[in-house]
């Protein structure tokens, strides 16, 4: 299944994590913490952003941003000004958190992305909500929708999903999809003792359970800390965690929380743990008084899990495996060493394992690895799969287990044996996602195996030419995209086809089992085996049976699972989504229609395409210039542009080339079908479920006109910035390349300001569509395209998926209608 996600510049999170929950850092808010108000306080901007990194490398996925303050009247202004920081330096996804609609406004349209509101509800007259509603609809927003009616705050479970119920069907006059609510089915203090209380964690978590079920589609979060508000800060820490771990158990998808203070369910002092339920669940009448007197007895300071220490009377191996599931990876290298020394017969520590035979160190080697570290992994993975152990824990895990194969592999001979098996990995084909990819590597080299990792776009034929030269036991596909999916077909049809005999394994968030199990089975059930993996701990079991003796019954069992699966239909909605309602304009008509018109680098002025180039997206997105470690971006951003352009002129490193032309098309039944030298070419393009319902076809009429333009910066660039890197020169390949992808968008953008003058379109009519891109997310009508604009005879040729070739190229259908509009599907 493809989950909703929020995006900062950077990068995309699914809104729904595996394992959850996803994690909204609570220290940037200045009504939580100390800290962030006075940091806003003083203007420290610096502050704040060391603030929000901080949270991001204790494991925040998204960032509470709130900056309200009674001692100041600019909330909007410093919003403004933080949340455009917060872009250009932190990869997070921001949650907007502000109680004036005109902020949260305001910043979401101040930053890149798409972000969380934070929050709406229907208190009082629901003003706030009606105000932040529309701005949901307009940019597929997802947002906070705090339990509160009319009525005030919903305390029972019934209450809780009732009041849900009443946002929700709010939220549908305005076009509001169930997958953009984020129920917050609130949770109060633990710490009163008040009776009306006393059921709060209870009533909360059945809460979510009732939410949940009534809205299987919505997300479900908590201010997590609400629940322990009032206790010691040492007490808050175990409740938190604790009631964390229940939550989660009971559908919670996401927290608002300080990711540092969480401790793992497992790690937590079995006493304390049971204090915490015995609050949560209100077990007895004493459970509040347990809790504070236990904790009055314990400095504030000192931590609230039970003490994770390495015994130094444990033997080593043992000692090396407690430090990889719990985290602890200083002086696991030594450890790692006495492990070894220890399994090689009549060794003791007093011996160099320098003194001992190559051949016995090695084998004391490998067996420390099968014996202790792998363990050790496992054990983490089964607590991940599990629901114990969130992301960053398991990273942090990798982490150690990295640095003890590190050392271990020293004391490794290179001969058959050493590995538990081979594989070749890497992101498809027009894909440059390469994070899920690079976590598979992690944990598949720190469980024994070797990993050739072919990195990001990765054609069919080299995955082909890598499996044979090393003669892989298994080839893994990463695809985060889905229009980039369809090379995992590809792949499975070329093996197919060829009788290849090594199973292919798949993961990525563009996919699910029903996608890959049609793949496996259309056109005769790959023998092999074709694995769907969701995780990357799913991958692992996959192929530790692949590389088994146990390998001939598990493609046996899969082969039988297939021969016995139906896919499942997606239940669409009865009857079509309204139309927009947009009505045809008479179409300009240009002088020359059904004729690409080319432009060649001679007729081209780099310098005038420079001038629509946007030197923010350069500086910060492409070259990086930005962050504490660079003291003004804008002037070394300048000078860097202006030394680059004089060397990209000097050297010809540009070959900048544009077609563009005029076709007559019509509105039939929904498609754009464009005439072209007596055929007619089909467009379908997708519909939007958001209010107005928009489809780029309703902006032409029956009979009216469209304009295509592709442009590129030529193939000589991508040759220069490979040879470059041969040469070692990866910091000049690296501008090189950031230059040449924003030239390209620069070119399109005067190809367009031509378009729009040729066609006398005045103000924001004109707007040009890139394929990929919300409106029309199928790459694959490239090749329509390329039937009527023909760019190859401009240098641009396809790749079957209808990737363009040279990279730094675009294509675009323009839109001559004034109401047309940029919007999300």
């Amino acid at each position: 299944m493809k989950y909703p996600r929020v995006s900062s510049a950077m990068k995309a999170v699914d809104l729904r994590q595996i394992p959850p929950p996803l994690i909204i850092g609570e220290r940037l808010n200045t009504q939580g913490s100390k800290k962030a108000k006075q940091l806003v306080l003083s203007d420290d901007f610096d502050g704040l952003i060391d603030l929000a990194r901080a949270q991001v490398e204790d494991g925040a996925h998204c960032l509470d941003v709130c900056v309200a303050t009674t001692e100041r009247s600019d909330e909007l202004e410093f919003m403004k000004k933080l949340v455009k920081r917060l872009s250009l330096e932190i990869d997070a996804p921001l949650v907007i958190d502000s109680t004036d609609p005109a902020v949260v406004q305001a910043a979401v349209e101040q930053i890149p992305g798409r972000p969380i509101i934070n929050s709406i509800n229907l208190e009082g007259d629901g003003s706030k909500f009606h105000k932040l509603a529309p701005l949901m609809a307009k940019y597929g927003l997802p947002a906070v929708a705090l339990c509160i009616g009319p009525k005030g705050m919903a305390k029972t479970p019934q209450e809780k999903v009732a009041t849900a119920e009443l946002l929700y069907e709010t939220g549908k006059k305005y076009g509001l999809r169930e997958e953009q609510f984020m129920f917050d089915v609130l949770t109060f203090t633990l710490a009163t003792g008040e009776a009306e209380f006393q059921d709060a964690g209870r009533n909360t978590l059945d809460g979510i359970r009732l939410v949940k079920q009534r809205f299987p589609n919505a997300f479900t979060v908590l201010g997590l800390s609400n629940i322990s508000f009032g206790l010691v800060p040492a007490a808050r820490k175990v409740l938190n965690s604790v009631f964390l771990h229940h939550a989660v158990k009971a559908g919670l998808d996401a927290a608002i929380v300080n990711a540092k203070e969480i401790t793992p369910y497992n790690e937590i002092d079995p006493k304390e743990r049971e204090l915490a339920e015995n609050l949560i669940f209100n077990k007895h009448p004493n459970a509040l008084a347990d809790i504070i007197n236990h904790f009055e007895k314990i400095d504030t300071k000192t931590t609230t899990s039970k003490k994770i220490d390495v015994d130094p009377n444990w033997p080593a191996g043992k000692r090396a495996h407690f430090r990889i599931v719990n985290r602890l990876k200083d002086g696991i290298e030594q450890d790692v060493i006495l492990a070894i020394m220890e399994k090689i017969p009549g060794n003791s520590n007093e011996k160099r394992i320098t003194e001992i035979a190559k051949h016995v160190t090695h084998q004391a080697a490998i067996q420390t690895l099968n014996d202790d570290l792998l363990p050790a992994m496992k054990e983490v993975g089964d607590k991940f799969g599990a629901g114990e152990l969130i992301l960053p824990f398991v990273l942090k895990s990798a982490e150690c287990m990295k640095a003890a194969v590190a050392e271990l592999e020293k004391y490794l001979l290179k001969e058959k044996g050493s590995s538990k098996g081979k594989l070749v990995l890497g992101t498809v084909y027009g894909d440059v996602h390469d994070i899920g990819k690079n976590l598979v590597k992690t944990i598949f080299e720190n469980n024994g195996y070797t990993v050739y990792d072919l990195g990001k776009q990765v054609p069919l034929q080299k995955f082909v030419e890598k499996i044979e030269e090393v003669k892989a036991d298994a080839v893994g596909l990463s695809a985060l995209l889905v229009s980039t999916s369809k090379q995992m077909q590809y792949f499975v049809e070329h093996a197919r086809q060829n009788k290849f005999s090594i199973p292919i394994l798949c993961g990525g968030a563009a996919i699910n089992s029903n996608y890959i199990n049609r793949i496996a089975k259309e056109g005769g059930i790959y023998e092999h085996g074709v694995f769907y993996c969701k995780t990357m701990f799913e991958g692992l079991k996959t192929m530790d049976k692949i590389v088994s003796v146990e390998r001939g019954q598990f493609i046996k069992e899969w082969k039988e699972k297939i021969q016995k699966w139906t896919e499942t239909k997606v239940e669409r909605p009865q009857g079509d989504l309204p139309h927009s309602g947009i009505k045809p304009v008479t179409p300009p008509m240009p002088k020359v229609i059904d004729a690409p018109i080319r432009i060649e680098p001679k007729d081209i002025n780099l310098d005038q395409v420079w001038n629509h180039l946007s030197k923010k997206s350069l500086f910060v997105l492409s070259w990086g210039l930005r962050g504490r470690g660079i003291d003004d971006p804008e002037t070394e951003g300048e000078r860097l542009f202006n030394e680059w352009k004089k060397k990209v002129l000097d050297e010809h490193l540009f070959e900048p080339r544009a077609v563009y032309g005029y076709y007559v098309c019509h509105n039939v039944d929904g498609k754009l079908v464009v005439e072209h030298k007596g055929q007619k070419i089909e467009f379908e393009f997708p519909r939007s479920s958001q209010n107005k319902h928009l489809c780029l076809t309703d902006y032409f009429g029956e009979n009216d006109i469209v304009a295509f333009q592709a442009v590129t910066v030529g193939s000589k660039v991508q040759e220069t910035i490979e040879s470059w890197n041969k040469q070692d020169r990866y910091t000049d390949a690296y501008y090189l390349h950031g230059l040449a992808v924003e030239t390209a968008e620069a070119l399109a953008e005067m190809i367009n300001q031509r378009i729009k003058s040729e066609l006398g379109l005045e103000g924001k009519r004109g707007l040009r569509y890139s394929w990929g891109y919300p409106s029309c997310p199928d790459v694959s009508q490239h090749h329509l395209v390329w039937k009527i604009l023909e760019p190859e005879k401009s240098g641009m040729t396809l790749t079957e998926a209808g990737q363009i070739i040279p990279e730094q190229s675009t294509a675009a259908i323009v839109v001559h209608h004034p109401q047309a509009e940029y919007f999300v599907l």
